[in-house]
């Protein structure tokens, strides 16, 4: 019977070629995988974008932003408590599956990452339902970025959620100032609006086209409206 083993052969450089260096590259693309991603339980809901798992790890849930919780006796920003409730009601107890984003962590050692409950892409899933805004980070994956700002963009003409009642705010009007760069925006006569280069300047009449270009009000303007 003829020989049919199959030969590998090594390359000049050293390299194993043919089924073996194969086998290899599968290898090493399903440990580059897997340990990028993992799955755990919830055990416990902050608020709509952040959640602890059993290990007592924090999850920061990545390109998304929900409306403060008050804490130390402060004022809650609006749709906090429904944000929490929607993400308690559909994470809570369940097993999770996250997806590095970014770094991997932010500066407060939380896990930053896409989150999915079996099929469902829970960042996706808080922004088309109106409880969270697409927050734009240049590290994070582009896909996954234009996913959310095209949820945004249906939740925001539906007016789901918070829309409804944050696109009447007096401050959602007035013209505003974004920075291509950062893809925050200011209001006209903020500091930060002042610093920014005529290259990465871009100007919007109202915040509604700002949201629906990807950008997000910068925090230190506490733009939200509050609750009692």
């Amino acid at each position: 019977m003829p020989d049919r083993r199959i030969k590998t052969i090594k390359s000049r450089s050293g390299v194993l070629k043919g089924p073996v260096s194969f086998f290899v590259l599968c290898c090493l693309f399903f440990v580059a995988a897997t340990a990028s991603a993992f799955e755990a339980k919830v055990r416990y809901i902050i608020d709509g974008d952040t959640f602890i798992l059993e290990n007592n790890e924090r999850v920061r849930i990545a390109g998304i932003d929900t409306p403060e919780i008050g804490r130390d006796g402060k004022l809650d920003q609006y749709y906090a408590r429904q944000s929490r409730a929607m993400l308690n009601k559909l994470l809570l107890g369940k097993r999770v599956r996250i997806e590095y984003a970014g770094k991997g962590k932010d500066r407060y050692k939380r896990i930053v990452g896409w989150v999915y409950l079996d099929d469902l892409f829970v960042n996706k899933y808080m922004v088309r339902n109106g409880a969270a805004f697409f927050y734009f980070h240049k590290g994070n994956d582009s896909g996954r970025q234009k996913l959310l700002l095209q949820a945004q963009r249906k939740a925001y003409d539906e007016k789901r959620g918070f829309w409804a009642v944050l696109s009447k705010v007096e401050k959602f009007s007035i013209q505003w100032v974004g920075n291509r760069k950062s893809r925050r925006c200011f209001l006209p006569d903020d500091k930060f609006a002042k610093r920014i280069s005529w290259k990465n300047k871009v100007h919007f009449s109202n915040l509604g086209k700002a949201f629906y270009e990807g950008y997000s009000p910068a925090r230190h303007l506490n733009f939200w409206p509050l609750t009692k």
